[in-house]
């Protein structure tokens, strides 16, 4: 009886003891939750803060790239621009002396070398087109109207601020026997150009041989400078 009694006593106490050591268990694991759980929650936000960081950097790499490369392409453009300058200038400098001979054969009345000259100024300068109004006036002192009409016109699309070469352009269309075409030029010209073209008409209405050459429209010309 009393060994049955010890059995029982035996088994209880071991259950209780079971027990306490499951439950033990189950407290350090709480435990152990609750510090994972303050200790990895910070370091999780940490992580987060980090790869928001990391695609806050990649981001502002890709921008300065494309950044790079935009001032890349600008300095290229640069020096192209740079180089043509460069060009355009020493073609400037080494036309200015073939100009000056021009200038001074169309003076001479040697129209043909000023032609000449000319031609070879725009080689060195090319599309200037200054050069080009100065070569249709000898060529229309060459008896060349035709020729003029071609220089002037190209001379107005490149440069359409020149207002004296719609006058010019009048001239020589004038002369061909067009002065119906002459009065359309300078009408246009006014039309877009405004005030000073008309002041200008009426300052080569002073000139004897646009007067001269133009005279069928003269009337006209007059009424469009007032």
């Amino acid at each position: 009886m009393k060994t049955a009694e010890h059995s029982i006593y035996a088994f209880v106490r071991n259950a209780w003891l079971l027990l306490a050591f499951q439950m033990i268990a189950a407290t350090a694991a709480l435990a152990v939750t609750a510090w994972a759980t303050l200790k990895v929650r910070p370091l999780l936000l940490e992580k987060e803060r980090l790869e928001a960081d990391i695609k806050t950097g990649q981001t502002r790499l890709e921008e300065l790239k494309s950044t790079e490369a935009s001032t890349r392409i600008e300095m290229a453009e640069l020096d192209k621009k740079l180089g043509t300058l460069r060009t355009e200038l020493k073609g400037a400098r080494d036309a200015t002396k073939v100009l000056s001979e021009a200038i001074e054969a169309f003076h001479n009345k040697q129209y043909g070398s000023a032609i000449a000259s000319y031609d070879e100024a725009l080689r060195l300068d090319p599309g200037d087109p200054y050069i080009l109004n100065l070569k249709s006036y000898s060529q229309f002192k060459a008896g060349d109207s035709d020729g003029a009409i071609r220089s002037v016109t190209e001379s107005l699309s490149m440069d359409p601020s020149y207002e004296w070469g719609y006058f010019d352009l009048a001239r020589y269309q004038c002369a061909r026997g067009s002065p119906e075409a002459a009065l359309g030029t300078i009408s246009k010209a006014i039309e877009s150009r405004g005030k000073s073209i008309r002041q200008a008409t009426g300052f080569f209405l002073k000139d004897g041989e646009f007067r001269r050459l133009c005279a069928p429209i003269v009337a006209e010309l007059r009424k469009l400078a007032e």
